[in-house]
């Protein structure tokens, strides 16, 4: 049998906070977690094509006119990022939406068609319906998504939260 030590990490703990006000966020605001996050991607891609283009007139002659490129780039996409948060939210719905839907949408073709020589095709067209519903109600219900993984991170971070008081302190605990 393997023994595993597993140790406090005050880092784990940090995170795990983190994690919970994260959650609590996108849980109850999740249009202004979508903001603030675009905002930052946004200022981080902008600060990347600076740096960039810093780079390109500093050593214009040692430096190819990539660097110049992927400044600019890096620099409108930061900008678009910044100032069309509702796209991506909206673009994120979209993609998972999507693909529930799709996937409601081939179970019921594969339900139908199995009406005739399978008896539990009811079972599959159930879940089907439930699929299509889920996946037309995060396509049209703004925030859903996000709403849902503020939820998941709450869970996470407080079962963590709970197992990292329950450790005896400064010990390992040997299984």
């Amino acid at each position: 049998m393997n023994n595993l030590i597993i140790k406090k990490d005050k880092s784990s703990i940090i995170m795990s906070i983190i994690l919970l006000i994260v959650g609590i966020c996108l849980f109850i605001n999740p249009a202004e977690m979508v903001k603030f996050i675009t905002y930052i991607i946004g200022v981080i891609f902008v600060i990347f094509g600076t740096i960039k283009l810093y780079d390109y007139y500093k050593q214009k002659d040692t430096i190819s006119n990539m660097q110049l490129t992927i400044g600019i780039a890096a620099i409108v996409i930061g900008i678009i990022t910044m100032f069309c948060n509702g796209i991506i939210e909206f673009a994120i719905r979209l993609v998972m939406g999507g693909y529930i839907l799709a996937n409601g949408i081939n179970k019921l073709i594969v339900a139908l068609n199995s009406k005739t020589y399978n008896d539990k095709w009811i079972g599959l067209l159930v879940i089907a319906a439930i699929l299509i519903i889920s996946g037309l109600y995060i396509i049209l219900k703004s925030n859903i998504v996000l709403s849902t993984i503020g939820l998941v991170l709450i869970i996470y971070a407080a079962i963590d939260i709970i197992s990292y008081i329950m450790y005896p302190k400064n010990k390992d605990i040997i299984k």
